[in-house]
């Protein structure tokens, strides 16, 4: 694959949310819902300058995993699928900043099932923003 294929696929951590204040911030401001493996929570991105190398129309996403989803096996494994699926839709996903939080039910699901879930959820997240403008 091509150097500029595989940068079209990725997950740089511009795009990731990494610190406690910006899932706190998230989760007091924005909204949720919670189905099947997931749970998500969204809200605007931040008015201001953004990381460098992230437009601003670029979601930004937070993985958690608790460890009542299992031991630290399991909760990387959940965390590697859901980066992968994340890896493929990022792409397709709204400019917010959003929380994913994995379910006892995501130890089962495949990537194909969360990239499935991702798309749902672009869709809902688009449409409720839609709703409020």
């Amino acid at each position: 694959m091509p150097p500029a294929d595989r940068r079209a696929f990725s997950f740089p951590k511009s795009a990731r949310l990494l610190r406690r204040g910006e899932f706190v911030a998230v989760k007091e401001r924005g909204r949720g819902f919670a189905d099947g493996p997931l749970a998500a929570s969204w809200g605007p991105r931040p008015a201001g300058p953004t990381r460098p190398g992230i437009a601003s129309s670029t979601a930004r996403v937070g993985i958690a995993v608790s460890s009542k989803v299992g031991d630290a096996v399991v909760r990387n494994r959940v965390k590697r699928r859901l980066r992968e699926a994340i890896r493929h839709e990022l792409h397709e996903l709204p400019g917010v900043d959003l929380v994913l939080v994995a379910r006892a039910s995501a130890i089962r699901a495949t990537v194909g099932d969360l990239r499935a879930w991702l798309r749902r959820a672009a869709l809902r997240i688009a449409a409720d923003r839609e709703r409020r403008s």
